[in-house]
C-alpha cells in the first residue's frame, strides 16, 4: 500500500495526510462540552471533589502535548525519539490518573487514544476508539465493524468522523485492511469537506492497494484527486499523486505512473510532503518502490547525462533494497523484479545514446 501506504502518517500525524496530535486537541477543545471547559462552579465541586484535580492534570498534560507537537514539526525531528517520547508518556501518564481511558467525555477519550497511537501502541488505542464508537471489537474482526450496540454516551458527529479516521490509521498499522476501509466507509459519511474526504478516499484508496485490488485503488485515487481545486492540490493531492503514480505502475501502466509522480513535483519539488512527518509506509518496505519510481522519473527528466546516470543508479538500487526486504509471498515482488530488469535496460539504452560518435579513424572502445 504505500497508506501511501505507502501511506500517509502516523496516528498522531499521517499516511500524509493522516490527522495530527495538533489537530485531535484542537478539535477537541472547540467540541469539548461547555462545562467540561468551564470553570467547576461551586454545585459541580461539591458533587466531586477531585474535579479541580483532574482539571489541573489535564492542563498539565496538553502543555506537553503542545510541546510534543510543536518539536515534531520543527527541524529537530531526529530529537522527537529521544524527548518527544519522554513527553508523550508523561501526558499519557496524566491522562490516565485523570480518569480519560474511562472517561463520558469524547474528547478526553480521543485525545488520550491519539497520545496511545502516538507512542505506537496502535491495540491499545484501537481499544479505546471502539469503546469510543460503540464498536464491538470482536464482531468487528469477524464481520466488518458491525456496530451492535451504539456508544455508552453521545458523542457528537465531528468526534466521531475523526475517531472513525484515527480508528482506520490503528487497523492500517495493525494490519487490519479491510476494517480499515470500513471505518475509511463511516469517517466519509461525516465528513463533508472536500479536502479532507479527499484525504479519506486517498487513503482508503491505499487499504485497497495493501490487499490487492489494483482497480479499486485506481478508482479510489482519482476519486481523491476529484474532490481538489488547483489550490487544494498542494496541500492535500501531492502524496495522492504519488499513491496514484504507483498504484498505475502496479497495474502495468510505468509511463502513466511515472508522469502522475512527475506532476507531484510540480507543486513540491524536492519531495518534502512524501517524506514529511505524517507519512507512514505499509509494509515498511514499500518506500522503496516509492523510491524507485521517483528516481526513475527523475532519470528521465534529467538534461545532463552525469545526473541521468545517477538516478538511473539510484532506481536500480530501490528495486534491489525492495526485491531484498520483501517476503517470498509478496504480491509485487514479480513486478519489482521486471521493474528492476526494465530498469536496468532502459539505463543502458540511455548510456548508449549519449554516447559521442567515435572520431574517424579512433580505436574502437
Amino acid at each position: 500500500m504505500s497508506a501511501p501506504r505507502s501511506r500517509r502518517g502516523p496516528l498522531l500525524g499521517g499516511r500524509g495526510s493522516r490527522p495530527s496530535l495538533g489537530a485531535a486537541l484542537a478539535l477537541a477543545a472547540a467540541l469539548v462540552a461547555p462545562g467540561a471547559q468551564a470553570t467547576p462552579t461551586v454545585w459541580a465541586r461539591a458533587l466531586d471533589p477531585t474535579i479541580d484535580q483532574r482539571a489541573a492534570l489535564i492542563a498539565e498534560a496538553e502543555g506537553l502535548l503542545i510541546r510534543y507537537e510543536r518539536l515534531r514539526r520543527s527541524p529537530l525531528r531526529e530529537r522527537v525519539e529521544e524527548i518527544g517520547s519522554l513527553w508523550l508518556r508523561e501526558a499519557r501518564g496524566l491522562y490516565e490518573r485523570a480518569g480519560a481511558a474511562t472517561s463520558s467525555d469524547a474528547g478526553l477519550r480521543l485525545k488520550y487514544a491519539s497520545i496511545l497511537g502516538a507512542l505506537e501502541e496502535y491495540a491499545a488505542a484501537a481499544a479505546q476508539l471502539e469503546a469510543l464508537l460503540g464498536v464491538d471489537a470482536g464482531t468487528a474482526r469477524r464481520a466488518g465493524l458491525a456496530r451492535p450496540k451504539g456508544p455508552a454516551f453521545e458523542v457528537a458527529a465531528p468526534f466521531q468522523a475523526e475517531a472513525w479516521q484515527e480508528l482506520a490509521i490503528c487497523y492500517a498499522r495493525l494490519r487490519r485492511q479491510r476494517e480499515e476501509i470500513k471505518a475509511y466507509d463511516q469517517a466519509l459519511a461525516l465528513e463533508p469537506h472536500s479536502g479532507p474526504r479527499s484525504t479519506l478516499l486517498a487513503n482508503r484508496a491505499e487499504a485497497f492497494m495493501v490487499l490487492g485490488d489494483i482497480t479499486a485503488a485506481v478508482e479510489g485515487y482519482r476519486a481523491a484527486l476529484s474532490t481538489l481545486s488547483t489550490r487544494e492540490l498542494y496541500r492535500y493531492g501531492v502524496t495522492t499523486l504519488w499513491g496514484l503514480g504507483v498504484a498505475l505502475d502496479r497495474s502495468g501502466d510505468l509511463d502513466g505512473a511515472i508522469e502522475h509522480i512527475q506532476l507531484a513535483r510540480q507543486y513540491d519539488r524536492t519531495d518534502q510532503l512524501i517524506h514529511g512527518p505524517g507519512w507512514f509506509y505499509v509494509p515498511e518496505y514499500d518506500e522503496a518502490w516509492y523510491g524507485a519510481l521517483g528516481h526513475w522519473a527523475a532519470a528521465r527528466a534529467a538534461e545532463l547525462g552525469a545526473a541521468r546516470a545517477e538516478a538511473y543508479a539510484q532506481a536500480i538500487a530501490a528495486w534491489e533494497e525492495y526485491i531484498q526486504r520483501a517476503p517470498a509471498d509478496d504480491l509485487w515482488l514479480p513486478l519489482a523484479r521486471a521493474r528492476l530488469a526494465r530498469c536496468e535496460k532502459e539505463r543502458e539504452q540511455a548510456m548508449r545514446q549519449r554516447r559521442p560518435a567515435p572520431r574517424p579513424g579512433a580505436p574502437p572502445r
